[in-house]
């Protein structure tokens, strides 16, 4: 499908030449750069300096190629550049770019907002993930905000708060279990018709927070569905929204596991030192503020982006506090940010992989799998194949092989775009082998299974 569309009397993109001027690139590296981000947003492109010389020459790209443009020229030359900087479209189109977090009731607007379909070419206004939309404001307490009501206006109450404590475990439920692809859209509506609707009626001001904090944390499982689905611009924009109704709940919990959230898409991405920071604030938000099961939560994952900004050190100093935590009945079973034995093991598993210790990955995956609850198939279908790269990473074809062939078993039961992902890596890394007996018929396997999408590398499993 063509890219870009003509516009009469074009005249030369002169903004983004001088753009690519100051960046010191040509076109064939802005087209090598945008086909690198595509991928990560999940619909890859095959971009090359043809590309971008029509561009430059006056025609212009889809409103969501021009956001793109936009975000890799700013991670380029560290500063904001807008698509009207660029050149490539005028400034209506950036209505729906990357903002600050959605406080208050642009909150809800948001929830209603994220439940629309995209627009035309399968891409919202905005559809760009965002590394400025991880700079993000430190917590601070919000006033609480008094409605006053009139005889006979509907109001909030323990009914809608109830409703929505009980839908919570149950996503949360079918997600572990069968993956995003049973649940996202279904919490997506819940979020944008009940939810919303009970958010903008007046409340006494405990059902209010307390509607805000459970509100808050589906936003949250739906921005981890979201990014199970690698959907990564509208996973981001949950994530934002879960913190901006936490902060309106005056829940520090919920909004460091956002930031969490967050940091376990950037680590998922390859922006380790956003995803890094991100870990950290999280953690010193959080700690203080929820229990022995969920500290380990949130330690377990500043332990794998240090372990991706190579300090093993502070990584292993991390991974002991977590296992400490865990001693004894601490483990956390919340529908959100639960954390156990088997999530622990793969944080070990992710940090010796993440040093090249591939002996140790598979060890610590191994004992992933042992200590997994039966209802996380989605969790246990990752491992799986996690362990099987491991395994083939120290050279035991056959035990590799095994192990996928388990890992197929499973993902027939699974509607995740990362364990379809893991299928496609599957394939490629078979292929080589497939003279090998045992190679050959897990490839003749595979490759009728075909994948929905592909996906890239998995920091962890659990929402």
């Amino acid at each position: 499908m063509p890219s870009r569309r003509t516009t009469p009397g074009r005249t030369p993109n002169q903004p983004l030449r001088r753009l690519l001027s100051e960046t010191g690139w040509s076109g064939a590296r802005l087209a090598r750069e945008l086909n690198a981000a595509a991928t990560e947003q999940g619909w890859p492109l095959t971009y090359d300096r043809t590309t971008v010389a029509h561009w430059l020459a006056g025609t212009r790209p889809r409103p969501h190629i021009a956001q793109l443009a936009a975000e890799v020229l700013s991670r380029a030359l560290g500063r904001p550049v807008s698509v009207t900087d660029t050149g490539l479209n005028p400034a209506p189109a950036e209505s729906g770019a990357s903002g600050p977090v959605p406080w208050g009731d642009a909150a809800v607007d948001m929830l209603e907002h994220l439940n629309e379909p995209p627009g035309r070419g399968g891409h919202s206004p905005g559809a760009v993930y965002s590394l400025a939309g991880l700079a993000l404001p430190t917590w601070a307490p919000r006033a609480e905000r008094s409605v006053s009501t009139r005889t006979g206006d509907p109001v909030v109450g323990p009914e809608q708060l109830a409703a929505c404590q009980s839908l919570l475990p149950v996503f949360s439920r079918a997600d572990a279990c069968f993956g995003a692809g049973v649940m996202r859209e279904a919490l997506s509506r819940f979020l944008a018709i009940s939810a919303a609707g009970w958010l903008r009626m007046p409340a006494e001001p405990r059902f209010r927070r307390g509607l805000c904090t459970v509100a808050g944390q589906m936003a949250y499982l739906c921005a981890f569905a979201h990014f199970d689905s690698n959907l990564h611009r509208r996973a981001q924009q949950y994530y934002l929204t879960s913190l901006a109704l936490a902060h309106e709940a005056g829940d520090r919990a919920g909004y460091a596991l956002g930031l969490r959230g967050l940091s376990v898409q950037a680590h998922a991405l390859g922006h380790f030192p956003q995803a890094d920071r991100l870990a950290a604030q999280a953690v010193s938000l959080g700690l203080p503020h929820t229990p022995p099961g969920q500290q380990a939560f949130f330690l377990g994952q500043l332990a794998v982006t240090r372990a991706s900004l190579n300090d093993p050190k502070a990584a292993a100093r991390h991974l002991t506090a977590a296992e400490h935590l865990l001693d004894g009945p601490a483990s956390s079973t919340s529908p959100v940010g639960a954390y156990h034995p088997a999530a622990l093991a793969l944080h070990h598993a992710v940090v010796a992989g993440s040093l090249g210790d591939h002996r140790r990955a598979a060890t610590s995956l191994q004992a992933s799998l042992r200590h997994r609850p039966p209802t996380e198939n989605r969790s246990r279908a990752i491992t799986l194949a996690q362990l099987a790269e491991a395994q083939l990473n120290c050279g035991s074809l056959e035990l590799a092989c095994h192990t996928w062939a388990e890992f197929l078993t499973v993902h027939s039961q699974i509607s995740s775009a990362r364990v379809d992902g893991h299928l496609t890596t599957l394939i490629a890394r078979i292929r080589p082998y497939r003279h090998n007996r045992a190679a050959a018929a897990l490839l003749d396997r595979a490759q009728q299974l075909r994948p929905r999408r592909a996906t890239g590398k998995d920091a962890e499993d659990r929402p």
